[in-house]
């Protein structure tokens, strides 16, 4: 927008002039007014409560959507972030240039209070009345797709369709608390019709390809309920198909990979380094802000305790700040200024109050440095006597990644992987920093796993690759569906026809398979 109220006769690259600063106050100054007129129009649109107060206003630049102006407020004395569940604690709107509504979001919890639980009927009547409010012909392009169970609420989806199918991030959702208040609002919009293949290949083809040349992967995972279709959460050793990740054009142009994985094939394979098995030492448990500090060092003449909060997933949160800390102007409510308030100068943990073990810890500051000149060796030997503080018994289970010493930084980096007898966890590792002047650790995250779950899990498989690939083909299907097509960088999205592996009954991405039992384990999201 800055760049909108800027001279449009100044050229490009030039040297500014005294002219030229008035220009850019101006642009700056008519920036705050838009934003101001915007602020006019969201609390035209919503009710905004009495106790709440303006914590975010801020406007920026989208490349594909253009101009976008949102607005939070949050009830006075909460804290936006760590605010506890079912508290009313915020409300955020994002309306568009031209003011119209792209996002509303409010907690409902404390408003919705005693009142009835309406029936899905009645909850779909609202979403639409909501979305009819605020675009009067939203319903006309856009066709109910699906419904989704989400907290204590539905979310209803409105999608345009092409061949039957919906397009991805077009139309609109609207989420409805079960007493009817509608808490979440996104406006997609009309997307340019994609253009559909002459000839589409058929599945069949695909799926005899894909029995011939899946490969499996042998692996420790560690099973989260809220992701997988499980009963519990355990660490288990499973087969995983590479082929989970692709999808495959339905024209049968090409096979492309998830973007995560693209470029990892070019890196160089990582040397891997045992971990020497250090003396046992006492390792008391951390359940306490003042058992952090012992752990980490926090001096707290010079750091101040700002919150600890009980977190949705039973972890306990902290927050230290340096007490000479300056804060930023009172009135710069910009998302930058927020986040700068969050964050600067703060050290944050996470704990795990049942078993008493540090989860991660990270320290956003400019460190002062010390006086010491530590050697990557000299930083190891303190990484891996804190490790056995924090994790005492998982060293045996460890490797380390080989990296050469980093003479242009302050800072040593560690990276470890979890494994047991050959099989290693994908994406549990561990990684830490110490500081080279001061010895101090300067982030760390911790496993999901403790040695005595690595020490129980059986990490031979009792199904050879060849049966479990046998298992995996037979349960697979083909979905077709639009994808969103990220090749191209115009202001349109672009959509590709493509089939993703499915299973067959429960039209779910098959994640893994167990190696133990030959057990099919579907990902619990659709």
């Amino acid at each position: 927008m800055r760049k909108r109220y800027d001279n449009p006769d100044e050229p490009a690259g030039s040297s500014p002039s005294p002219a030229a600063g008035a220009c850019e106050l101006s642009a700056e100054e008519a920036l705050q007014h838009r934003l101001a007129e915007l602020k006019q129009r969201s609390e035209a649109l919503f009710d905004i409560p009495e106790a709440y107060v303006l914590t975010i206003a801020d406007y920026h630049e989208d490349k594909r959507e253009g101009g976008r102006a949102m607005f939070v407020w949050t009830k006075a004395g909460e804290d936006p972030v760590w605010s506890k569940p079912g508290k009313d604690s915020g409300l955020s709107v994002e309306l568009n240039d031209q003011g119209d509504l792209i996002e509303y979001t409010i907690d409902v919890e404390e408003a919705a209070g005693d009142l009835p639980e309406l029936s899905a009927e009645q909850l779909r009547l609202r979403a639409e009345k909501f979305a009819l409010d605020h675009y009067p012909g939203a319903l006309k392009p856009f066709s109910p797709t699906r419904t989704k169970s989400a907290d204590s609420g539905t979310l209803f989806f409105y999608e345009q369709e092409v061949m039957g199918l919906p397009l991805p991030m077009s139309g609109f959702r609207v989420k409805v608390h079960r007493s009817g208040i509608v808490s979440d609002f996104r406006y997609f919009g009309r997307q340019t019709k994609p253009k559909v293949p002459e000839s589409i290949v058929p599945k069949e083809q695909l799926l005899c390809q894909i029995a011939d040349t899946a490969k499996l992967d042998l692996r420790l995972d560690f099973l989260h309920k809220s992701v997988d279709d499980t009963e519990k959460e355990e660490l288990r050793l499973v087969y995983e198909p590479s082929s989970r990740w692709m999808h495959f054009r339905a024209d049968g142009t090409e096979e492309v990979r998830e973007a995560a994985d693209e470029g990892t094939e070019s890196e160089e394979p990582a040397v891997w380094l045992p971990v020497p098995e250090l003396p046992a030492v006492e390792a008391p448990a951390v359940r306490t802000a003042q058992d952090v500090q012992e752990l980490l060092g926090i001096d707290p003449e010079r750091y101040e305790l700002l919150r600890e909060v009980e977190m949705d997933d039973c972890m306990t949160g902290m927050v230290w700040r340096r007490r000479d800390w300056q804060p930023v102007a009172a009135e710069d409510r910009s998302l930058d200024a927020f986040f700068r308030q969050r964050t600067e100068e703060t050290l944050k943990a996470k704990i795990d109050p049942v078993s008493g073990k540090l989860v991660s810890f990270i320290r956003f500051e400019e460190e002062i440095p010390g006086e010491q000149r530590l050697t990557r060796d000299a930083c190891l030997d303190i990484a891996l006597g804190f490790l056995a503080r924090m994790q005492p018994g998982l060293a045996s289970f460890l490797q380390l990644r080989q990296q050469e010493e980093a003479f242009d930084s302050d800072r040593e980096h560690f990276d470890f992987r979890i494994g047991k007898q050959g099989v290693w966890l994908e994406l549990e590792h561990i990684r830490l920093s110490v500081n080279k002047t001061s010895g101090r650790i300067g982030h760390v995250t911790g496993p999901s796993v403790d040695p005595a779950q690595l020490q129980a899990v059986e990490a031979a498989p009792l199904i050879d690759e060849p049966e479990a690939r046998r298992i995996y083909a037979e349960a697979l299907d083909l979905k077709l569906g639009w994808e969103i097509d990220y090749s191209g960088n115009g202001k349109r999205r672009r959509y590709a026809l493509k089939y993703r592996l499915v299973h067959k009954e429960k039209g779910r991405e098959i994640r893994w398979i167990d190696a133990r039992t030959g057990e099919l384990i579907c990902s619990r999201l659709e």
